[in-house]
């Protein structure tokens, strides 16, 4: 045996030379002393300090737990708050777009799109004057106007009041506006308008004095296009006045080859005008050419003391 050994068992401190322990009676001197490792004992106030060392990692893990809890905590709320964020931006981004049918308008309200205005007389190829009427769409307070030379329609445009007399080829263009100001697209509608050209004969006969025979020359063609002319002329001479739903009213003056438009009070218009007229008519349908503007005129029927002037029916003032 070792001197200043322990016991193997208890741990006790032995004595140099002694083969027993004294707190546990343990041969120190046997066989199975050797194979066993001795330990050191444990001291008290190495138990105490083991106790004291091992309560921070008690701590550490405690902290860890509230760290992890807390974590979870933040993450979950990032969840929940980016979550609701989408949400909100989705529902926002709907509720601010513009349905398929609408339109931003100029006082930034939303104007919905409202639909075309209809025609009574279909495109195509006519002989004779036509008649066409704009059907107005359902809407409150509908307004349509109207183009005959191919440019597209304004609220600066004829407004359309009455049917329109086609006496030559068109292109018809109209849109439909409401109180509102919301718009329908343009409604165009393309009219050849030919008018036969119409002709009389007149037989010329001529006697021969010295003999009974009758030599009859051949047909001539006279074209009266000139006379019909100034039957136009004729039965457009004086003014003649057009009043809007409204009550607003205008005068057109055709005198001496003059134009006048005014409303009473103040002139819109005093021009030289040129005239040419549908042949076959009989000198009631013809175009005013003035001042790069054109007027289509339909006296029919005469003798009622009025004329349709670009579809509007004005009548006579004396």
């Amino acid at each position: 045996m070792k001197d200043s050994e322990f016991c193997p068992k208890c741990g006790a401190k032995l004595e140099p030379g002694e083969p027993f322990c004294g707190n546990c009676g343990f041969n120190t001197e046997s066989s199975d002393y050797e194979a066993q490792v001795p330990q050191e004992p444990v001291q008290p106030t190495q138990m105490v300090s083991a106790q004291i060392l091992s309560s921070p990692k008690s701590t550490s893990a405690g902290s860890q737990k509230t760290v992890i809890i807390v974590l979870a905590i933040v993450l979950g709320a990032i969840v929940m708050i980016g979550g609701s964020t989408f949400l909100w931006f989705s529902l926002s981004g709907r509720g601010s777009g513009n349905p398929p049918n609408t339109s931003q308008g100029v006082t930034g309200q939303k104007q919905l799109t409202i639909d075309l205005p209809s025609y009574s007389l279909n495109e195509g190829s006519y002989t004779s004057s036509q008649k066409l009427e704009i059907n107005k769409p359902s809407g409150e307070e509908i307004v349509v106007y109207f183009t005959i030379d191919g440019s597209d329609p304004t609220v600066q445009s004829s407004r359309y009041e009455a049917p329109i007399v086609l006496n030559a080829s068109a292109t018809v263009k109209s849109i439909a506006i409401d109180k509102n100001g919301n718009q329908s697209g343009i409604k165009t509608g393309t009219y050849t308008i030919t008018v036969p050209q119409q002709t009389t004969t007149q037989q010329a006969t001529t006697q021969q004095p010295t003999t009974t025979t009758t030599t009859t020359t051949p047909a001539v063609t006279v074209t009266p296009a000139v006379n019909e002319w100034q039957q136009f002329e004729d039965h457009i001479s004086g003014t003649w006045k057009w009043t809007d739903s409204s009550g607003f009213t205008l005068y057109y003056q055709f005198s001496g080859g003059m134009l006048l438009v005014t409303d009473g009070g103040s002139d819109y218009y005093y021009d030289y005008y040129s005239s040419t007229v549908s042949t076959g008519t009989n000198g009631t349908i013809g175009t005013i050419y003035t001042g790069g503007e054109q007027l289509y005129i339909d006296c029919n029927p005469l003798g009622d003391n009025a004329i349709y002037i670009d579809g509007y029916l004005c009548t006579y003032v004396p």
